[in-house]
């Protein structure tokens, strides 16, 4: 298969303090894997739930940029919310 012809490679963070320590479960993140499967025919090659914690939230999404990985595409889901807790990315 060409370069141009691979799927795209997708990761999903789901960012929650609930869902991480599981006192909930995680609907979105699954629920964003699923649309990007169907609508862009990505390979979904990492999901991660995490709590609102930045240092954790920046290795994450430092690891998942590093070349080895070959991700494309990362898309996170989640957050506390508008409070001071809330660390999640835009």
């Amino acid at each position: 298969m060409s370069e141009g012809d691979r799927s795209i490679r997708a990761a999903v963070l789901t960012v929650s303090d609930r869902c991480s320590r599981g006192a909930a479960t995680d609907t979105s993140g699954p629920a964003l894997a699923h649309m990007l499967r169907a609508s862009l025919s990505a390979d979904v090659v990492q999901t991660r739930c995490l709590p609102d914690e930045h240092d954790q939230l920046a290795a994450c999404f430092l690891d998942w940029s590093s070349p080895a990985h070959r991700i494309d595409l990362i898309v996170s889901t989640g957050g506390t919310g508008l409070a001071p807790r809330d660390v999640t990315p835009e």
